[in-house]
């Protein structure tokens, strides 16, 4: 009957707003520090601070954050509840963003020997703040992708998981665009040209730094605007049917539940609660701590039984190992900032210390360049997965997504190779390599793990093998971190970051072919399965119509891409009984 309730329901629009608005806000907080990077080694040199490159070890703090939250909140979604999480990511994401915005040296006065000195350690608080940053941002991904997947109707899950996900590339183009504005204007309110803020005839004086540190300090504080606005709808969300069918065994509530929210009753069902008479209060508290105690014991036992037991495991291994292989892939080549630049544009230094380029033109050209090149890419793999998701099995779209990248980054490295580095034919032809990568990376693997890894799991332990298979692959980044910082200065040291990549991208297609199916072709011949088919369809995607109101096609189009019917979560890992728990 639940499930019913949730197909047959109409597509509730607050379900996609208040988790595509969310992850903007994570997104956008993940590039600004990218972006900003620049201007902020520009006004505050690290001097050897944090690190001999304080940029990569930011990095690397927010990694270990992001494998430490992503566990912590996986689990705690699977033993507390998926909504009670949900919302206070945001507020530790706003607070973390005030702390970097607001982090400084302190009192600053020249020593008897020149040097200036401070109060406080401004690198010290950056990576305090970062590691609070990287907990918010972890926890975002596992809690949208996990109640987006055990909310929305089956037909519209893939479709509509692909549009929240959307969101990250344009959150990217919308960062760069900030900064870029930033400069412009704080430049021209202090009245300086934008050129000269970082320039050689510059370079001692303090005003450029003080209009750097503005661009910076803006560019990054933005994003709490678009974290508070989700944050009161995400307390007011109820928690998902299927966490209390199976996991709390309340079938009943879960069925209220669904009702509520697709039917719109007048009101969300009244939680439980065990009345005891006064004088048994304390009894009734130690008798339901005890039962908390067993009950979370037993879901760890039956946690290690179903990995041992059923297809879970072998699907958390496999999960794994894709993101590991991606992952390593995409920060291997810093595919996600402007560090790519000094991967793949050789020419083209992100250095504040080089005499011949101010911040101004390094940053306006490279993220000129970035956003056309990486934005048109990226959104253009967004949108063709939205429309293809419902067509192509995610399996066999993995597969040949990730082979078109394995033969990608060989082709670009024959051209810089064979061409020359600076030459003409090569930058051109690495452009237009670059910005296929992010879209074979966003229309695959960047993508289309965020959504199996939802589907492939039984919903008792969803939360925790969803997290585990994230949290993997940002193990292989953090380990490919200093494979990157010591091949840096080498004359191959591109040639041998592609050739790694190459076979990174294959692996990635055979792990690929041994995943399950989560789509079977549709029994109807237009595309609409019985129980779609009675729903009528004008109520069903009410403002969402770009993803709901397709048109099936007809033909060869048809024959060639079948209309795929989306399988129930409960058809694809079901969830083991009580009794086989422990």
């Amino acid at each position: 009957r639940m499930r019913r309730i949730i197909d047959n329901g109409r597509l509730v629009q607050r379900l996609f707003w208040v988790g595509a608005s969310g992850f903007f806000a994570s997104s956008y907080a993940l590039f600004s520090g990218n972006i900003t990077k620049l201007e902020l080694l520009y006004t505050y040199p690290p001097c050897g601070r944090l690190d001999a490159n304080p940029g990569m070890a930011l990095d690397e703090i927010g990694h270990v954050a992001t494998v430490v939250s992503m566990l912590v909140v996986g689990n705690l979604a699977d033993l507390w509840g998926r909504k009670r999480l949900y919302g206070y990511e945001l507020l530790l994401l706003i607070v973390a963003t005030l702390g970097i915005v607001q982090a400084s040296e302190g009192f600053r006065s020249r020593a008897p020997d020149g040097t200036v000195q401070g109060t406080m350690d401004m690198y010290a608080w950056l990576a305090f703040w970062r590691f609070c940053l990287g907990l918010a941002i972890s926890a975002e991904t596992p809690l949208v992708a996990i109640i987006t997947a055990e909310w929305v109707r089956t037909k519209s899950r893939g479709r509509i998981m692909a549009a929240i996900f959307a969101v990250q590339p344009l959150a990217r183009l919308v960062g760069y665009g900030v900064a870029l504005a930033a400069l412009r204007l704080i430049s021209r309110a202090n009245g300086l040209s934008p050129d000269s803020v970082g320039s050689t005839g510059d370079v001692d004086g303090e005003l450029p730094k003080h209009v750097a540190d503005q661009v910076w300090r803006w560019a990054a504080g933005i994003g709490i605007i678009p974290a508070l606005v989700p944050i009161g709808f995400r307390f007011t969300i109820p928690e998902t049917p299927l966490y209390y069918a199976d996991i709390l065994l309340d079938t009943v509530k879960g069925a209220k539940t669904s009702a509520w929210l697709y039917m719109t009753a007048d009101s969300p069902p009244e939680p439980s609660h065990n009345t005891a008479p006064t004088g048994a209060a304390d009894d009734t508290d130690a008798a339901s701590a005890a039962s908390e105690t067993f009950r979370r014991r037993k879901w760890y036992a039956g946690a290690v039984h179903c990995l041992r037991t059923t297809p879970a495991g072998r699907n958390l291994a496999l999960i794994s190992a894709l993101w590991i292989c991606s992952d390593t892939a995409w920060y291997c080549l810093s595919l996600e900032s402007l560090a790519s630049a000094n991967t793949l544009w050789p020419d083209r230094s992100t250095t504040c210390t080089d005499a011949n380029l101010s911040l101004y033109h390094d940053l306006s050209h490279s993220a000129t360049r970035f956003m056309l090149v990486v934005s048109i890419g990226s959104l253009l793999g967004s949108a063709a997965l939205i429309a293809v998701i419902n067509r192509v099995h995610r399996r066999v779209l993995l597969m040949t997504t990730c082979g078109a990248l394995a033969a990608l980054f060989a082709v670009a490295g024959a051209v810089l190779l064979a061409a020359g580095e600076e030459a003409p034919v090569a930058t051109a032809a690495v452009d237009v390599l670059f910005g296929l990568m992010h879209y074979f990376f966003t229309l695959g693997p960047r993508t289309l793990l965020l959504i199996m890894a939802a589907e492939l799991f039984p919903t008792a332990y969803r939360g925790t093998f969803y997290s585990i298979a994230c949290a993997a692959g940002r193990v292989g980044a953090i380990a490919i971190r200093p494979v990157i910082g010591r091949t840096t200065g080498l004359d191959r040291a591109l040639g041998i970051r592609l050739v790694l990549v190459v076979v990174l991208m294959v692996a990635c297609v055979v792990v690929s072919y041994f995943l399950p199916e989560v789509q079977r072709v549709s029994r109807d011949d237009d595309g609409e399965t019985g129980l779609d088919a009675e729903e009528g369809g004008a109520e069903k995607g009410v403002g969402l119509g770009f993803m709901t109101r397709v048109r099936p096609p007809r033909g060869w189009i048809a024959w060639v891409f079948p209309k795929l019917e989306t399988m129930t979560l409960e058809e694809i890992a079901p969830n083991l009984h009580e009794r086989e728990r422990i």
